[in-house]
């Protein structure tokens, strides 16, 4: 991030006047370039987001999430208590209406981000290595292994095989040990990346199992040892990533596997629907 910084200013004479106005921000507001959307970012430029992919390019970045990552990385220390810092700051200036409007915003954001360029052709394929595999693990630590959890426990009337492995005493790579050719490792991780998934999908790889990642870049670490990548939106005023663009992929993922299923696939739903009334599971509304 430093070398980002000295840089820019021996830059922004051949800057256009909308560039120079991203650069000053950057240095005005170099924890915000981690914390805030792009969009957010280039509102308080005053500049639209094309300008932001523009002025990334410009400094030799791929996209704005790879340099907004050095950003991240620099701070990934205090990431969390600057996020929080930023929030009541936010409040202070805004009150709640401020808050909530934040809020709303990066939430449109990250189903945007996620879903604006998704390629229908690796969903379709990553659906039939989850229907099709003789064993798929689902894996992710801390919150992203509750929604490991969630997407078995929508899963398992079309993915029986599935499979989440906890992290917890134990490395997740114990938990894929018996994994081999023709499984599947759905992994997922956000920044800050957790050490655990991304060895984890190195192991899958040597054991020849094909590696789906759910991810918020793909140049994250996770992203570069996978198959199939899904970048998803994670920003959010708040400390924690956010998981609304987790849980809408997931729930696409499912919906695709339903929609490709056969008459087997809603004999497994209507079973367990039948199981989970017969035990009471549900208030009768009649």
């Amino acid at each position: 991030m430093q070398e980002i910084l000295d840089r820019l200013p021996a830059l922004m004479p051949d800057l256009s006047p909308h560039m120079g106005r991203v650069a000053r921000c950057v240095l005005d507001n170099p924890s915000e370039v981690a914390v805030s959307s792009m969009r957010a970012l280039a509102s308080k430029a005053r500049v639209t987001p094309p300008t932001m992919v523009r002025f990334a390019r410009h400094l030799g970045f791929r996209s704005y999430e790879s340099f907004r990552a050095v950003f991240q990385e620099s701070i990934t220390g205090g990431r969390f208590r600057q996020k929080a810092t930023s929030l009541q700051e936010l409040s202070k200036r805004s009150g709640m209406a401020g808050v909530v409007k934040r809020m709303v915003e990066t939430t449109n954001d990250n189903i945007n981000r996620s879903f604006g360029a998704i390629d229908l052709d690796q969903l379709n394929r990553a659906a039939d290595l989850l229907a099709r595999a003789p064993a798929c693990y689902v894996m992710g630590v801390g919150a992203l292994h509750w929604m490991s959890a969630y997407l078995q426990y929508l899963g398992r009337a079309v993915i029986p095989s599935m499979r989440v492995p906890r992290a917890n005493g134990n490395s997740l790579i114990e938990g894929i040990v018996a994994a081999g050719t023709g499984d599947v490792v759905l992994i997922m991780s956000v920044s800050p990346y957790a050490k655990q998934t991304v060895g984890a999908a190195r192991f899958a790889r040597t054991r020849g199992a094909k590696i789906i990642a759910i991810t918020d870049s793909h140049g994250s670490p996770l992203a570069l040892a996978a198959d199939i990548v899904f970048v998803v939106g994670a920003e959010t005023p708040q400390f924690y990533p956010s998981m609304v663009g987790v849980v809408a992929l997931i729930e696409m993922m499912i919906a695709l596997i339903v929609s490709k299923g056969n008459s087997i696939t809603l004999q497994r739903i209507a079973m367990i629907d039948k199981l989970r009334r017969k035990e009471n599971a549900y208030f009768d509304l009649k």
